[in-house]
């Protein structure tokens, strides 16, 4: 091999690669040129990768594949550490180093029955012991190491291989060590014991060079029959499992040890009982500690004992409420950190404490778990980028974001692997040495003469992506504060001690009702007096108050949201964590704020449900519109972590309320209009009711005994009136009806009558909505509109729904159909239905006596609802409102639906563009009737979201209207604007009473007599 030959390859320093080829000539010449080239090419150091080949060719000349040759020279010049291990094989290198290319992985199993086949079994001698797990330690690493060093496998892979390998050493020398100290004790305890893995390992995400940390744990104290102890016992265990994984001997070491993690860190006891560990942590435990335990994972001995301390310890690790008072904790490590990096070269190239490094990710990631996981179990992820993927799919971090800080974290721990596999040191520091960096560059796949530029550019990218993302959680909020001080508020709260100053002050914020702000400030700094604030409390809203109060006084109705901000204050108490969120998000604050302006709907709804604070932090809020799929996903993922069926309604309330939250935010700021609420909130219902069902036929199934899938057709749940035109607004009831087909007769007989079990079914279906839990309910359930209404019963055959609806049913229920939907239930069972519907509701057309007895019923509905005057008008069902556009749209579709298929439609609002489109409404009154529906629409949901009005009207009061009409898209004065909306919906109501009059006339004219 000429060095013309390297030197065309593109290898470098081909002179020094030349003169190491030497030594194996005779060995390569057998070998096809092109492969050694290439192999030599790819390798990190060319001329090692030849020094390392001489050395094992001295014990042992195997034939290789042309493949098998190169891969070799690329994992001896990758690794010195690697080569010296296949070099201590002796003759038997090549056996040592053929998994490398064709065994890809094993888990924790396999290599626990690679053990058993090498003998590492039973009481084992400690020597003995150390010898065969290094043995099997060694020739693991060289092939996980190679097949990395290769591209054979992902950084998730090599992480996962060598946490595996480490669970099945550990798990050995337990068993072998606590074996042989029994039969030196004469007896094994009868007690469990357990060794937990933390740090990287607890993980699943270990390096080449990682400590494993260990905690271990025995089940209680107790004497033996010689007088010593149960403690002393275990004790012995663990300085023997210690020893037998990390004293350096002749064959080397399995893997350093750190039990700095432990209760008392390195002075306190070496192993510690079930009950010692959690009073320490019940008394003593830190923050840093709660982060600790975020990756705890029982790796050999006793797993339930493992379990029964990591369920003990969740309430310690994960808080119940939104935690955001631990950054400050987070903080101050994350100092410490880096000041243990006085060098800025070293912050710069450390690339697991430096700038941007692997800890900034994990620190991030930790954070939101510690935050957000007492609520949402998804959280409880122990790897982190499992966790990265979770906290994305939950809405806790936009995906994108997600994805950068996973890219960012692999690339990070591929250099971290890389810098370790060479001498399998501890290290995590980029070479500054030129010919160690060039290594290092070459080793991570970055060849050619642009390999340092492209590798440095990749990390600035990552760490860039790393140290911004840390910045915006942990500095962010700080730097904003800073940076929008008002110094006239610093002193704000201290001066609400001299009333005269402080209103003085708060008249120049602009507030209107002084005594009324101030009386809500001193109650938000104080508390009641039955709940007078605590200091820590106190400390907090100290440095929340100059933010606050300047958001609040920029608001649109600064008096209003400061009242509601003291109530949300006071009802949160002593959660000091719900002002930390608002001290540290400063764009969570800004849209509470304008929430408690603008809309008293909202404004309630957070009085009731406090703890939905932290769904304002989830990046799915940023979402406008959510499908159905997306949202079944979620509300399924959610509940598969539920722990009963209590917990499973519970979760289903607070999905259906987090959603409640992210619709009427966007409906406040303007970005969903009425359509695309109603049909947000109806899609919400839709997957609501889905999910309900399912936990109902599963409950209902499992009392009887019967199987989760029985020989039925199966229950349909029919939606009707506003949920099934997909036009619910926030204050809705579903309409609901329940219709089943038995299917197999004979297969219930001595089983259950069909219709008890699915009158079951439906009731069961109702309470999961309707019952009120700890997170109150999710829907009021109204069940009115099914055959013979309330004297009927509540679920109906598909033969008696279609016997009654032909031979017993009114008009009034025929145009009620008109909007129903099967929403849930067998496919084919509901596109029987929606025959059977479409066939009595569109069947015949609509005669004179039809029409007249619509009108009839629609008069009836505005004399029940009697108007005051002129001026207060319901503008649901009063004159000229939205009822007489619903019953203009369902006669018109009743009288031509029957011909004309195009009309049948559930939506008003499409049913009247299908009724124009087809001629059977006239453009003028079709417009008229559109324009005031989208008109009144708007104002219902305006009066609803903003004013939490309960019904639909309009105030003689402008004051109350200022805020709707502006909302509206109105512009100018206060009474300019009141006035404008007032006499747009006197034209609207108008032109609606006109097109009414005008259709129906039309149709009495048109209509033929009844047959007599």
């Amino acid at each position: 091999m000429t060095e013309e030959q390297l030197l065309a390859a593109g290898i470098p320093d081909a002179a020094r690669v030349a003169a190491a080829a030497a030594a194996s000539a005779g060995w390569l010449a057998a070998v096809p040129p092109e492969a050694v080239l290439d192999g030599l090419a790819r390798a990190a150091d060319p001329a090692g990768a030849l020094h390392g080949l001489a050395r094992l060719l001295a014990a042992a000349q195997p034939a290789l594949a042309p493949d098998e040759v190169g891969a070799l020279l690329r994992v001896l010049g990758g690794s010195p550490a690697l080569a010296s291990a296949l070099a201590t094989e002796g003759t038997a290198w090549p056996d040592a180093f053929r998994p490398t290319l064709h065994e890809e992985r094993r888990d924790a199993e396999a290599h626990r029955r690679a053990l058993d086949a090498l003998g590492v079994a039973g009481p084992l001698p400690r020597e003995a012991l150390q010898s065969r797990l290094r043995l099997y330690c060694r020739r693991e690493q060289v092939r996980i190491g190679g097949r990395d060093l290769l591209g054979l496998a992902t950084v998730d892979q090599t992480v996962r291989e060598l946490s595996a390998l480490a669970d099945a050493v550990i798990g050995a020398a337990l068993a072998c060590t606590r074996a042989r100290l029994a039969q030196e004790w004469g007896g094994d305890p009868p007690f469990a014991f357990v060794v937990l893995g933390m740090g990287k390992l607890g993980g699943l995400e270990l390096n080449y060079s990682s400590d494993v940390d260990l905690i271990y744990v025995y089940e209680r104290d107790g004497e033996l029959a010689d007088g010593r102890t149960v403690r002393e016992f275990f004790v012995r265990v663990a300085e023997e499992v210690t020893r037998a994984l990390a004293e350096v001997t002749t064959d080397g070491f399995c893997f350093r040890v750190d039990l700095r993690l432990r209760p008392g860190g390195g002075e306190g006891p070496l192993t510690l009982s079930l009950p010692a560990l959690l009073s320490y942590y019940e008394a003593l435990g830190q923050t840093w500690e709660r982060a600790v335990w975020l990756k705890a994972r029982p790796v050999a001995g006793d797993v339930g004992l493992g379990e029964t301390i990591g369920a003990e310890l969740m309430p310690f690790v994960y808080r119940r409420f939104l935690d955001y008072g631990m950054l400050e904790d987070l903080k101050d490590m994350k100092r410490r950190v880096d000041a243990s990096l006085r060098d800025a070269r070293a912050r710069e190239r450390n690339v697991k404490l430096g700038r941007g490094g692997i800890r900034g990710v994990e620190f991030w990631v930790q954070a939101q778990q510690l935050i957000h996981g007492g609520k949402d179990l998804r959280l409880r992820e122990r790897n982190t980028l499992a966790a990265l993927a979770t906290l994305a799919e939950a809405g806790y971090v936009a995906p994108a974001q997600a994805g950068a800080l996973a890219d960012a974290y692999r690339f990070l721990r591929d250099v971290e692997h890389k810098l370790q596999i060479a001498q399998q040191r501890q290290t995590q520091v980029i070479p500054s040495d030129p010919e160690e960096l060039r290594r290092l560059v070459r080793r991570l796949g970055f060849l050619g003469p642009d390999g340092e530029t492209e590798f440095w550019r990749r990390h600035a990218e990552h760490t860039g992506v790393v140290e911004a993302t840390f910045a915006a959680l942990f500095h962010g909020a700080e730097e904003e504060r800073r940076r929008d001080e008002r110094p006239e508020l610093a002193t704000l709260m201290d001066s609400l001690d001299r009333e005269e100053v402080a209103l003085w002050q708060l008249g120049q914020l602009g507030f209107s009702d002084l005594e009324a702000v101030y009386r809500d400030l001193r109650l938000m700094r104080d508390g009641p007096p039955y709940a007078p604030a605590l200091p820590r409390r106190r400390q907090a809203l100290s440095a929340l108050a100059p933010s606050l109060v300047a958001d609040i006084a920029g608001s649109a109705a600064p008096d209003r949201a400061l009242h509601h901000m003291a109530s949300f204050i006071t009802t949160v108490g002593a959660r000091t964590s719900y002002l930390h969120l608002l001290l540290e998000n400063p764009g969570i604050r800004r849209l509470l704020v304008r929430l408690f302006a603008t809309s008293e709907f909202l404004s309630n709804f957070f009085l009731r449900h406090p703890e939905l604070l932290d769904s304002l932090v989830r990046a799915d809020l940023v979402q406008v519109t959510r499908t159905r799929d997306d949202l079944a996903r979620e509300l399924s993922a959610r509940m598969g972590a539920a722990q009963d069926f209590e917990s499973e309604l519970d979760i289903l309330r607070r999905f259906r309320t987090e959603e409640f939250l992210r619709i009427g935010v966007h409906d406040i700021q303007g970005e969903l209009r009425p359509p695309g609420v109603s049909a947000q909130l109806s899609t919400l219902a839709d997957v609501c009711l889905a999910q309900a069902l399912g936990l109902a036929w599963r409950d209902v199934t499992h009392r009887l005994g019967l199987p989760p899938d029985p020989p039925t057709e199966g229950l349909a749940v029919v939606a009707m009136g506003k949920l099934g035109g997909a036009e619910l607004n926030y204050h809705s009831d579903l309409d609901l009806i329940f219709v089943y087909d038995a299917g197999d007769a004979a297969w219930w007989r001595d089983r259950i009558a069909p219709h008890e079990f699915f009158t079951r079914v439906a009731q069961r279906t109702i309470s999961v909505l309707q019952t009120p839990t700890r997170e109150g309910v999710a829907y009021r359930i109204d069940t009115r509109l099914r055959p013979s209404g309330n004297q009927g019963p509540l679920v109906s055959s598909l033969e008696s729904f279609e016997a009654y609806h032909r031979t017993s049913a009114q008009l009034w229920e025929r145009q009620a159909l008109i909007k129903a939907r099967p929403v849930e239930g067998p496919a084919a069972l509901r596109a029987r239905l929606e025959k059977t519907i479409t066939r009595f509701v569109y069947g015949r057309g609509l005669d004179r006596a039809g029409v007249a007895e619509v009108r009839r019923m629609r008069e009836r509905i505005a004399a029940e609802r009697t108007e005051a005057d002129g001026q207060h008008v319901n503008i649901k069902t009063g004159r000229g409102g939205l009822v007489d556009v619903e019953f203009v749209v369902q006669m018109l579709q009743l009288e031509h639906g029957h011909h004309e298929s195009r009309v049948r439609v559930r939506s008003t609002r499409r049913a009247l563009m299908a009724l124009e489109a087809s001629g059977r409404l006239a453009a003028e009154g079709a417009r008229a009737l559109r324009e005031g529906y989208d008109f009144l629409r708007a104002l219902e949901g305006r009066l609803r979201i903003e004013r939490d009005q309960p019904v639909e009207a309009l105030d003689t009061e402008p004051e109350a209207l200022r805020g709707v009409a502006r909302r509206l898209g109105y512009t100018g004065s206060d009474d300019a604007v009141v006035a404008a909306l007032r006499a747009d919906h006197e034209r609207h109501r108008n032109d609606i009473q006109a097109a009414y009059n005008r259709a129906f006339a039309a149709a009495l004219a048109a209509a033929r007599d009844p047959v007599r």
